[in-house]
């Protein structure tokens, strides 16, 4: 009796470990599909259809960087302007570019929680 209840368990723990990893699988785009659906969208659809991003960033201006970039143009000073929210998000294995390879890294550029920017990276 003892061994059919060990039995039952270990295949309880078994499916239970199969089912988890079927369910932590994320699905897989081409390249087309994954800019038709995310492109210029809204970061809810992002969370929708792929979950959390396994890394995020927030953008930052580095201190003085206005004197090395670009022209120099008169900056005004408008305490009442908001600032933009700038993030980057990264997923892991979503975009396929050829049967059974996929970029190792898409990264989203989100501003305003809506995406502005995909980029896919092997790197």
């Amino acid at each position: 009796m003892k061994s059919v209840f060990r039995f039952i368990i270990a295949i309880n723990i078994l499916l239970g470990f199969a089912i988890n990893s079927i369910a932590d699988q994320k699905r897989v785009f081409s390249e087309d599909e994954f800019l038709a659906l995310f492109n210029g969208k809204p970061k809810s659809r992002v969370l929708k259809y792929l979950g959390e991003p396994d890394i995020k960033d927030m953008a930052i201006k580095p201190k003085g960087a206005n004197s090395v970039v670009g022209s120099k143009i008169r900056m005004e000073k408008n305490p009442k302007k908001k600032k933009d929210k700038i993030e980057m998000w990264y997923y892991k294995n979503v975009v396929e570019y050829a049967p059974k390879k996929t970029y190792l890294k898409v990264e989203l550029t989100l501003i305003n929680d809506r995406i502005v920017n995909v980029g896919f990276f092997n790197q």
